[in-house]
Order: structure tokens, then C-alpha cells, then sequence
């Protein structure tokens, strides 16, 4: 809104200072020494070299074409019950009030109070390094259950550790040992149920079977690292990001519900 006003007071002081101006100047189009600076640089970024003289009249007369092209449009309405036109100036709109009601900046002590609130976001998840032994449902049919229960029986009895030969098992597409993945990682590769059930296993034995996507599975869980808050100083860029961003939506539903308080807003049942 401050933007707004200024604007406003910026058109009026130019109305008032220079009585020259005219309807009629609303059919000049000036390209200023600082619209051609301007092609300038943004031609400099995309090619690494100044235009020439010819490019530069191209990217005048691109200018021009566009500018005639939105004059005209706008004199005819086209504008008007335009989806994509209502929707871009809404989205300046929006734009507008975020500049004008968010801070450039925010100190630690403002985010710390931020983190702290939304601590859930902040969350590792739990981590697990683990090594499997996979039986195939279509190599062995009926015979799957029976025959993981008695190799995971055997290996038990054994005690054996995690460094078993995969003979025990059958050839399985991914790898057979897993370092210190999260449960989502987990989950993308083996499935939801997989993931779940392996954070409930006990490390430093086999268990299972454990069920996925692609058959059966004994599980020795080698290491569990437990879900943890992530320090502040890891995330502090991202909660940043967070606060801002929870801050333009705040700031901009509450500039809207003052807006609607200018409108009497009817909708007709349907």
C-alpha cells in the first residue's frame, strides 16, 4: 500500500509540474537513454559481449513492436475477462505487498524463536546401516516362507554377523548393504512397510523375514541412529527461507482481509 500511495503522489506531483503534458502525450513512446542501457546489459549477460549497432536497433525495434502491440491491446480491452492477464497482475499485486510488509533481513535471535516453534520441520530422520539376504517369490514359489524362516533359524543358531555370503539367499537387482539411510530412502527403495518394520528390528542379529516390493528379506540392522532434532546452525540458511516465506503469506492474508473490508462480496447460490 505504501507503494501505491507513492506512486500515486509521484503521478500527481508530474500532473501538477508540468502542465504541458497532455492526453495527447499518451501516444509518444520515448526510448530513453536508460531503456538502451538497459538492452544493453541484458544482452551483455546473455551473450558476454557488447551488441552492435545493428542488434541494438533489433532489440529497439523489438521494444517498440511490444509497447505499440500493448497499447493497442489495452485500447481494445483485451485485457479485460483475460484469465492469465487477471491472474499475472494479481500475482504482482501480491508481490507488491510482500515488498512493502516484509523486512529485507531478520536477526538469529527472531529465527531461534522460529526454529524452536517449528522444530518438526528440522527433524532427521531415523538412519539405518544394514545388510540383507533376499529370497525371490518366483524362483521359489510356496517354498519362500518356510525357507526364509529356516535359513534365518540357521543363521541365528550360527550367530553369525552381518558379513554373511549372499549363497544363503537369492541374486537380488540392488545391493545387499545399506549405510546410514534415512527411512524415506529406505521407503523409495524397498517400500513403506519395509522401512517401518526395519526400525523395530534389534541390531547386531538377523531377524525377519521382512517383507517388500520384491519378495522376502532376512535383515541384519548393523547401526540405528535415532530421529534428532538438526542443530540450528546446520539448518539456519533454510530456516530463513522458512520464515520468509511463512512471513509473505501471513502478511499477505492480512493486507487482503483489510482489502476485502473495501468490497460488498455477494455470491450467488448456484
Amino acid at each position: 500500500m505504501h507503494f501505491l500511495l507513492l506512486g500515486m503522489a509521484i503521478f500527481v506531483a508530474f500532473y501538477l509540474t508540468n502542465p504541458e503534458w497532455s492526453a495527447d502525450s499518451k501516444n509518444e513512446i520515448v526510448v530513453t537513454s536508460g531503456d538502451i542501457d538497459r538492452y544493453k546489459q541484458i544482452f551483455r549477460k546473455q551473450w558476454q559481449r557488447d551488441p552492435s549497432k545493428q542488434e541494438l536497433e533489433g532489440l529497439i525495434r523489438s521494444h517498440l513492436k511490444e509497447e505499440i502491440l500493448y497499447r493497442e491491446a489495452l485500447a481494445l480491452g483485451l485485457e479485460k475477462d483475460d484469465t492469465i492477464v487477471r491472474r499475472r497482475l494479481a500475482q504482482k499485486m501480491e508481490f507488491l505487498i510482500s515488498d512493502a510488509t516484509v523486512p529485507s533481513d531478520v536477526d538469529d535471535k527472531e529465527l531461534m524463536v522460529y526454529y524452536e516453534k517449528n522444530q518438526s520441520r528440522y527433524m532427521q530422520a531415523v538412519r539405518l546401516s544394514f545388510n540383507h539376504i533376499f529370497f525371490n517369490p518366483d524362483q521359489r514359489g510356496q517354498r519362500l516362507l518356510d525357507e526364509a524362516q529356516a535359513t534365518l533359524k540357521t543363521l541365528q543358531t550360527m550367530q553369525a554377523g552381518a558379513d554373511v555370503t549372499e549363497d544363503y539367499g537369492d541374486r537380488f537387482m540392488l545391493s545387499g548393504r545399506y549405510t546410514r539411510k534415512s527411512t524415506d530412502e529406505i521407503a523409495r527403495e524397498f517400500g513403506e512397510g519395509f522401512a517401518s518394520t526395519l526400525t523395530t528390528l534389534t541390531p547386531g542379529r538377523w531377524e525377519g523375514p521382512v517383507q517388500s516390493g520384491y519378495g522376502l528379506h532376512l535383515v541384519y540392522v548393523v547401526q540405528q541412529e535415532k530421529a534428532r532434532v538438526i542443530p540450528f546452525a546446520d539448518v539456519r540458511e533454510r530456516v530463513k527461507n522458512d520464515y520468509f516465506f511463512d512471513l509473505r503469506q501471513e502478511r499477505n492474508e492480512q493486507v487482503l482481509d483489510k482489502l476485502k473490508e473495501r468490497y460488498q462480496i455477494i455470491i450467488e447460490d448456484a
